[in-house]
C-alpha cells in the first residue's frame, strides 16, 4: 500500500504505526512534529498513530540555534 511522506510515495506493506514507519526508514523521531492528513501529531502520539492506505504524512524537524 502507498502512503505519502513529505512529498514522496512510499510503498509499505501494511497499516502501521507512525512510529514503527519512521524507524524502518532510519528516521529519528526527536524533535519531529508530523501533520497526518491535516491534523498534527507530536512525537508522544507517534506509537498510537496508524497510518492507513493513501496517508499524506508531512514531518517538520526543529533545529535550535541562535
Amino acid at each position: 500500500m502507498n502512503i505519502t511522506l513529505n512529498g514522496k510515495t512510499y510503498n509499505i506493506e501494511k497499516e502501521d504505526y507512525l512510529i514503527n514507519i519512521l524507524h524502518s526508514l532510519n528516521i529519528n523521531p526527536e524533535n519531529i512534529i508530523a501533520e497526518i492528513n491535516g491534523e498534527i501529531y507530536t512525537k508522544e502520539m507517534f506509537a498510537e498513530k496508524l497510518i492507513c492506505k493513501n496517508d499524506v504524512v508531512e514531518l517538520v524537524k526543529f533545529v535550535g540555534g541562535g
